[in-house]
């Protein structure tokens, strides 16, 4: 059997003839028999003559080096306020206020947009949204101790490979080692098994508990040797002292239940260990995931991070690496693990490496031959906020704020340590409930209920015209005419001016409602019910 990975660049028949599309990129089709899978590649160049800017770091060497092949020229780089307002938000999840807007626009320093990464990752903002991220896929639902935990590594920039380790390797209770609460939210050796493949290595290996994996290498003695690693990690109860997760005595192994065979700890694609009954296994697990030769830990991460920032992995889905989903530019990703190991796992340096990088800084807009591209990253992809950002942001440009039930006042959303939070807006936004270790669990897409929130809930409504909201505070300086409000209002929600033909259109207007106060809060409506609002670009 045959089955294309991107439709949109290329179809296959049930004979196996490949016609190409009208998108021009990577295809590549997944050929399948009995137990046996391989993979055929093929490119589709559009066939222009490219000249690329001139790279920032390696990062731009292999994005334009690929555009070159295919001959899509890269959009224009993107202007000073959109790279504050989408650095901002891509690394602290909030909107940059307008003063800020305008100190960067002002700055003739040429490292300005450098300093400005690294005032981001330093800023407390940093550690709020990444620490987010990390919490609803750890499926941390209730534990204020483990998202504090998380929140601090992050921060303080704990290397990549020992964040991993003092998860996996969590002994003890919560009071005295936080993670051992991702122990207790993934009860079984086979779910933590499954989540570590696929939260760590990129990897799903569900498949394979039941039969050979269809789509991948791995078998069920992989799968099993795999689990094995966990077999003596046990869950006792201390009096007193609630769950303890140890070490408990005896050989580790997993018995596949097929052919009734006890599976020793083996690294998926490594080799069988021999660990003494004393040890912990976790500690050899970690071990080999972190060894600089291992094929997918460090480039589970950078595909994760780079999804995060460009809004598609190199790999897409993110955490689904396996060797008939291909890379669309595996020397990339090979750059960035390898960068990545090199630095010592350092997350905060991989993602001035993205940032810092012009393709990063390209423009949203596409140019004329680009329009199609999807994954070779010749624009910027813009993406919706996610459901915390996006509410953050609706306090932000209104000038008001949300009570959490049992957090204290002044709690954005991206600080919200648990995923049981009852809130209609971040639900329907499709906020996760941390429930797998999948981040597919949080929805980007849009739907009526949304569109109707923002224009007419009683919420939104209420913010909008709340006394010493943003409206009623513009509508009673007087130290502003109309058009200094006016741009004010567009530096709070789109870190810009307005631009001469929307300052013509909206000025009259404003002029003739005799209500100011009506007319400033009928404009922040109109401008927060943008794609421009909605979208980071």
């Amino acid at each position: 059997s045959y089955e294309s990975n991107n439709l949109e660049v290329c179809e296959v028949t049930p004979s196996g003839i490949v016609r190409t599309l009208d998108t021009p990129g990577d295809g590549a089709v997944m050929i399948r028999f009995q137990g046996v899978v391989t993979v055929f590649r093929g490119t589709i160049p559009l066939g222009l003559e490219v000249t690329a800017p001139e790279p920032n770091n390696f990062v731009d060497e292999h994005v334009f080096a690929r555009l070159k092949a295919l001959g899509i020229p890269p959009s224009a780089p993107s202007s000073d306020a959109t790279f504050i307002r989408r650095t901002t938000i891509d690394i602290t999840g909030r909107l940059p206020k307008p003063s800020d807007t305008r100190q960067f626009a002002a700055d003739t320093d040429p490292e300005k947009r450098a300093k400005l990464i690294d005032h981001l990752l330093e800023t407390p903002g940093y550690g709020d949204y990444f620490a987010n991220k990390w919490n609803s896929v750890l499926r941390n639902k209730t534990s204020f101790e483990f998202h504090a935990w998380i929140r601090r590594a992050l921060q303080h920039n704990m290397p990549y490979d020992e964040f991993v380790r003092n998860i996996l390797v969590a002994t003890g209770d919560p009071s005295s080692h936080p993670p051992t609460r991702w122990f207790q939210e993934v009860t079984t050796a086979l779910a933590r098994a499954e989540d570590t493949a696929q939260l760590f290595l990129g990897l799903r290996v569900q498949c394979a508990r039941c039969h050979h994996h269809p789509f991948e290498r791995w078998s069920q003695n992989d799968y099993y040797g795999f689990t094995a690693f966990f077999a003596q990690t046990q869950s006792t109860n201390v009096a007193g002292r609630g769950v303890r997760i140890m070490h408990g005595d005896g050989i580790a192994q997993a018995r596949n239940p097929r052919n009734q065979q006890d599976m020793r700890p083996t690294g998926l694609g490594g080799e069988t260990l021999d660990i003494p009954a004393y040890e912990d296994p976790r500690h050899h697990l970690v071990d080999w995931m972190a060894a600089p030769d291992n094929p997918f830990f460090a480039r589970a991460l950078v595909n994760r991070y780079w999804k995060h920032f460009f809004s598609r992995g190199i790999v897409e889905p993110e955490d689904d690496m396996r060797v008939t989903n291909p890379p669309t530019n595996p020397e990339l990703l090979d750059a960035l693990a390898k960068n990545f190991i090199e630095s010592g796992f350092d997350l905060k340096q991989l993602v001035r490496f993205i940032c810092s990088s012009k393709a990063y800084q390209l423009a949203s807009e596409p140019n004329e031959w680009n329009q199609y591209d999807k994954q070779n990253f010749s624009r910027y992809y813009a993406k919706r906020l996610t459901a915390e950002a996006l509410y953050d942001a609706l306090n932000q440009v209104t000038n008001t704020t949300t009570g959490f039930r049992g957090m204290p006042t002044g709690t954005r959303a991206v600080q919200l340590p648990i995923a049981n939070v009852n809130n209609y807006f971040l639900t329907v936004f499709g906020k996760p409930q941390a429930a797998t270790a999948c981040e597919c669990e949080r929805s980007a897409d849009g739907n009526l209920a949304q569109s109707l929130h923002l224009l007419n809930s009683p919420e939104v409504q209420g913010k909008i015209s709340a006394a010493g909201g943003r409206a009623d505070l513009l509508a009673k300086s007087e130290e502003m005419d109309d058009r200094a409000r006016v741009r004010e209002m567009y530096e709070w929600v789109y870190s810009r001016e307005p631009t001469s033909s929307e300052a013509d259109f909206i000025l009259p207007r404003i002029a003739q409602v005799p209500d100011r106060k009506q007319a400033y809060e009928d404009l922040m409506w109109a401008l927060i019910n943008t794609k421009e609002f909605l979208f980071n670009h």
